[in-house]
């Protein structure tokens, strides 16, 4: 039961990171909706602050995000994406090679157990991989802050390198001029809350990240056309599931780790570099532009990349596609890549009470 002081608190986090939206966007900081609430909100919970997030709000906001990004899914970019179908399957499993490869460093970096360390650097959501990763002897919370890590690193770096390079792109979509229509964005909304709830009643897994996506992909391939949604919802969107991240960020979290989050920022870094490389090769071999295929192999959020596609007017179909085939790819064959590493030898085969542990200050 959410009692009056917490409420007091998430409102807090709120305000903070609404503020912090605010000031970026005042700067003229690429994606500020989103960068701005995750830097003040974590700052804030950093400091102490009674602030807190809350995982509804981040459901609606998710229900929101999700949605604009999946009204992208027109006829015409559906095509585009099948024909890039193959591409989209050999990109995605190449990153998650990178990450099993960056692996290796983190684990001699950081002296950790390499069930933790593989599971640190592929780049999956980040309560699944530390579920997964525990049950084959890792240890849930390095991966957990490496995996966030990841997230909020990414959102800041790639967005940002991308603005300053001039990267853009002159992709327009028909729910972007549709003019808003409260009748029609309640109905749009509705179909995606109800799509996902159902989702969610079967277990379907990240019921709330895909459901919303995938009712937008419904609405948008029919061309429903029942409305747009407009800036200042997809802002609030923003500031809802950035105040969330950000609010992860406790002190004693991160001073129990002081030692380890500089080996795990150095094999980010490695990640980040690695998949880079593989989007300039994949836009070399197939034409389609280096911007596109940089965002769309990086190993940020599906949410906080496909919004700076859409802000860099990239081709944004291309890149939702991208991101939830890795997530579905990763999600699901982590597992057996870490068995087939372990069963082969180029993994030890370490008891969990031997595995070196992550130093406690």
């Amino acid at each position: 039961m959410i009692t009056p002081g917490h409420l007091g608190r998430i409102a807090l986090g709120l305000a903070i990171g609404a503020f912090g939206g605010a000031v970026f966007n005042a700067l003229g900081t690429p994606l500020p909706w989103m960068i701005g609430p995750i830097v003040f909100s974590g700052l804030a919970t950093f400091c102490g602050l009674p602030v807190a997030g809350t995982p509804v709000g981040r459901i609606a906001g998710m229900l929101v995000l999700g949605t604009a990004l999946g009204l992208y899914f027109t006829p015409e970019a559906a095509g585009m994406v099948l024909s890039h179908l193959p591409v989209i399957i050999a990109a995605s499993a190449t990153t998650l090679v990178v990450g099993a490869a960056a692996s290796f460093l983190l684990a001699r970096t950081a002296r950790i157990d390499h069930a933790t360390a593989f599971f640190c650097s592929v780049p999956g959501g980040v309560a699944e991989m530390s579920l997964i990763g525990e049950r084959f002897g890792g240890q849930p919370l390095p991966i957990a802050v490496t995996q966030l890590l990841r997230v909020v690193s990414v959102t800041i770096v790639i967005p940002s390198a991308l603005t300053l390079l001039g990267a853009g792109g002159s992709s327009t979509n028909v729910h972007g001029v549709l003019p808003a229509s409260a009748p029609g964005l309640l109905a749009t909304l509705a179909f995606s809350l109800g799509f996902s709830a159902v989702l969610a009643k079967f277990r379907f897994r990240n019921a709330w990240l895909l459901g919303p996506m995938a009712a937008g992909c419904l609405l948008g391939l029919f061309e429903a056309n029942l409305s747009s949604i407009p800036p200042w919802l997809s802002a609030a969107g923003q500031v809802l599931v950035g105040a969330q991240i950000g609010s992860q960020f406790q002190r004693a979290l991160l001073a129990s780790m002081r030692r380890f989050i500089p080996a795990a920022l150095l094999n980010l870094a490695v990640l980040m570099a690695g998949c880079a490389t593989v989007g300039l090769l994949v836009a070399h071999l197939t034409g389609i532009s280096p911007a596109n295929m940089i965002l769309a192999t990086s190993p940020g959020g599906v949410t906080e990349m496909c919004i700076t596609a859409k802000v860099l007017h990239l081709d944004v179909p291309i890149i939702v596609a991208f991101h939830l085939l890795r997530i579905f790819l990763v999600i699901l064959s982590s597992p057996y890549v870490f068995q087939l590493l372990r069963a082969v030898g180029i993994v030890p085969a370490m008891p969990v009470a031997d595995a070196s542990r992550v130093p406690a200050e």
